[in-house]
């Protein structure tokens, strides 16, 4: 058995955890919209078509944004293809993912849904093949009041009243050669500050979210220097970078670039994702100083997720099937997000349903939970106020390619207003148990409230349509602190939420 001390102290303040931080996205892709969150011949879908199974896992999950419709689909879409009635929508080639889109759901579909889910819209506009007025003329459509000839079409169309969109992202993944209509820094750099000042004149309370570099992977070599030259040019114009990355510990699956780490390699993803972090924000500051700007860049990750082992097939249908082992390694990513919750106010899982989604839902079926959904709801649901400090000394294992890295990832929320204090633990050591020591610092009083624990035996336990509770997290009771600290045992590679009622 290893053996860790964690301190968390009410005063050691990160930052406040900010709502947007448990997103999702939903993009135009396979059968994550269409047949799984939308399909009108399920036999459990509402009037508009939507199926009523699927939102009720999207509520259970405690999302609070989605970004939304790409996305590699959205540098090659017409949002005016999606408007209007639907018998007079075009079918059009898809470039980004080579299928037909029918347009069945467009703006103003998605976002009445997100709507009636209490789910704020993240909207991503086209500066693939899109230029810089038709974002303008999208912004119009949806937030004005009216008076104009794109809100006056949006409310020819049935919707009176405007989205009120607040956060648009200006492209997906300029940088990436698989984008259609790849840019360089100083193409897109110049597209996004024209597009900005188009897109705030239209609605002056848009936030904005620039395209950093779309991964930190050894093989993309626009990374670091790209965000330089993108926030050189659009530093005034925009409120957040954008970052993606999509971990993989498997060999024999390979994304754009070369996979090189296996299952040993673990614990270096969640090194990996803070040396991402430190760089970019480092970049974005760099450039505040330089330039003597007054406020500050933050990031939105807003594409992240684990590559699954394999898509199972159900039919003519696929949809993502993670492994107990993926649900863990979901918990140190979240971790890593609330111990950088001072400059990551966004991010969004990846994808939502199907397609690498947390939730599976195809034709005729119901709609399951998938491992990784347990990590991401317990952090939804309790990950409030302020993140916490840990100050820590943790355990080391040796990976093959990465020499020695910590084996636990903590994290801690605070919610002073409801006096909770919440513990995030997650252990990705495959072979030992850990001890670990907390301590609570200038916390005076605290009484167990619960405890949740996500373990299998079997790491490549997995839900299925025909089990669907293979993988799901436990309740058990925690006892109370004595003098300032307790101590607990981490199962090895477990996934652990420790609940503390904070005493008046």
């Amino acid at each position: 058995m290893t053996k860790a001390k964690v301190l968390f102290d009410k005063n050691y303040i990160i930052g406040q955890i900010d709502r947007r931080l448990m997103g999702s996205f939903v993009e135009h892709l396979r059968n994550c919209l269409y047949e799984g969150i939308y399909d009108p011949a399920h036999p459990d879908a509402d009037a508009q078509g939507f199926r009523n199974d699927v939102k009720t896992l999207i509520k259970e999950l405690g999302i609070t944004a989605i970004r939304y419709p790409g996305g590699n689909f959205v540098s090659g879409y017409n949002w005016k293809d999606g408007v209007g009635p639907k018998e007079q929508r075009p079918r059009r080639r898809e470039m980004a993912w080579r299928a037909i889109e029918t347009n069945q759901v467009g703006i103003n579909e998605f976002a009445a849904y997100l709507k009636e889910l209490d789910i704020e819209l993240i909207e991503s506009v086209n500066l693939g093949v899109g230029t810089p007025m038709e974002a303008g003329e999208l912004v119009d459509y949806c937030n004005g009041e009216g008076g104009s000839c794109w809100s006056d079409l949006r409310k020819r169309h049935g919707v009176e009243k405007p989205h009120g969109i607040e956060r648009w992202c200006l492209g997906n993944e300029m940088d990436g050669e698989w984008q259609i209509n790849t840019l360089t820094a100083q193409e897109y750099a110049r597209k996004a500050k024209e597009t900005a000042k188009i897109m705030k004149w239209m609605d002056p309370t848009s936030k904005l979210i620039a395209c950093g570099s779309c991964t930190n992977e050894i093989d993309h070599k626009t990374f670091g220097e790209w965000d330089r030259i993108v926030l050189e040019e659009c530093y005034d114009y925009i409120d957040y970078l954008s970052l993606h990355r999509y971990f993989n510990y498997r060999p024999n699956i390979h994304l754009a670039y070369p996979m090189r780490d296996d299952m040993s390699d673990i614990p270096f993803i969640f090194r990996d994702l803070q040396d991402y972090l430190d760089t970019i924000i480092s970049a974005c500051d760099f450039v505040k100083g330089k330039n003597r700007k007054k406020k500050s860049i933050n990031i939105s990750f807003d594409e992240w997720g684990v590559i699954t082992p394999n898509e199972a097939a159900s039919g003519t249908s696929n949809f993502a099937q993670f492994e107990f082992l993926d649900a863990i390694i979901y918990g140190g990513l979240l971790c890593t997000f609330i111990n950088n919750a001072e400059r990551v106010k966004i991010a969004c899982q990846s994808l939502l349903v199907n397609v690498g989604g947390m939730i599976s839902a195809l034709p005729g079926k119901k709609a399951i939970r998938q491992a990784v959904f347990y990590p991401f709801r317990d952090m939804a649901r309790l990950a409030r106020g302020h993140a916490l400090l840990p100050v820590a000394k943790l355990p080391e294992i040796e990976t093959n390619h990465h020499d020695m890295q910590k084996s636990l990832v903590v994290a801690a929320a605070h919610d002073e207003e409801n006096g909770k204090l919440q513990v995030f633990v997650m252990n990705c050591d495959l072979r030992e148990d850990c001890e670990l020591t907390l301590s609570f610092g200038s916390f005076d009083k605290l009484k167990g409230a619960g405890r949740s624990i996500l373990y299998r035996d079997d790491i490549h336990s997995a839900n299925s349509f025909d089990n669907e509770a293979a993988v799901t997290s436990e309740i058990a009771g925690l006892r109370n602190p004595e003098n300032g600290s307790i101590v607990v045992n981490i199962q090895k590679h477990s996934w652990n939420v420790l609940s503390f009622n904070v005493q008046s």
